[in-house]
């Protein structure tokens, strides 16, 4: 990759955020004196000036990602080391339809390694099946902090049952432990666009919204009407999740 960029001098390469993405981009960018922002939400192509030389910097790319714990939306630029550098998580941008006059043009490169080269080598791999698929869900129904406890988490795979949904979580539901790391939802987790997205007791932090923020209909049911996901939400419900979503079940059931 190195040798690539030396050769061709891209002003950008992007890497997508998957296992192998996340483990070669960090180091390319290291051997290269390089910038890299990880995992970002939007890419966009624009000028920069500067706020201390005054200088306009024009068609840089502009690397937008959630900051500080999520509190800010950072615009990330590197108008001064190049190549720009940037890693996107599948399915966090939505697919527009082709342009059939734009046209790629692919490069067959002859790359010789050496034993140094080839040093590493992989002696066994463990494969573990995941248990649920939040991507090729229809509909989802994602628990938070707010559920309270592993045990109430019961109610969110209950209303999950009733309609045919997978279980989501966010982040905190994951990190309190009332739910297994497969289930998250959001920017650390799985990004989702499901026919419906019903979050439960969850306050819509920036990671998790840039996770489900493009579901095609979005219920949220939270007791605090300021909540951040109800301002993503279709259809808001404010009120206890432990009661509401009780009457949910009792009338999907009753209809069905």
């Amino acid at each position: 990759m190195c040798r690539l960029i030396e050769k061709h001098k891209p002003q950008i390469v992007m890497y997508g955020a998957t296992p192998l993405g996340r483990d070669l981009a960090p180091r390319v960018a290291s051997q290269m004196r390089a910038g890299l922002t990880a995992d970002c939400t939007d890419l966009q192509i624009g000028e920069y000036v500067d706020a201390g030389t005054k200088k306009t910097h024009q068609d840089l790319l502009l690397q937008i990602r959630p900051a500080f714990g999520g509190n800010i939306i950072a615009t990330i630029v590197n108008p001064e080391r190049w190549p720009q550098m940037a890693s996107v998580r599948e399915g966090v941008m939505r697919l527009r339809d082709s342009d059939p006059l734009r046209r790629g043009v692919i490069v067959d490169e002859k790359v010789d390694f050496d034993d140094f080269d080839m040093s590493l080598r992989l002696i066994e791999r463990h494969r573990e099946q995941r248990k649920v698929n939040l991507k090729a869900a229809r509909t989802i129904v994602a628990g938070g902090a707010g559920v309270g406890s592993k045990d109430a988490f019961q109610l969110i795979y209950d209303l999950a049952g009733a309609i045919g949904g997978a279980v989501g979580a966010s982040r905190a539901a994951v990190d309190s432990g009332f739910i297994a790391k497969e289930h998250q939802v959001g920017q650390t987790g799985t990004t989702v666009r499901p026919a419906l997205y019903i979050a439960c007791g969850i306050s819509g932090a920036v990671q998790h919204r840039a996770g489900m923020e493009e579901s095609a209909k979005i219920i949220a049911i939270n007791s605090d009407r300021e909540a951040p996901i109800l301002s993503v939400a279709h259809y808001g419900i404010v009120g206890d999740l432990h009661k509401v979503i009780p009457m949910m079940i009792k009338a999907i059931k009753e209809r069905a």
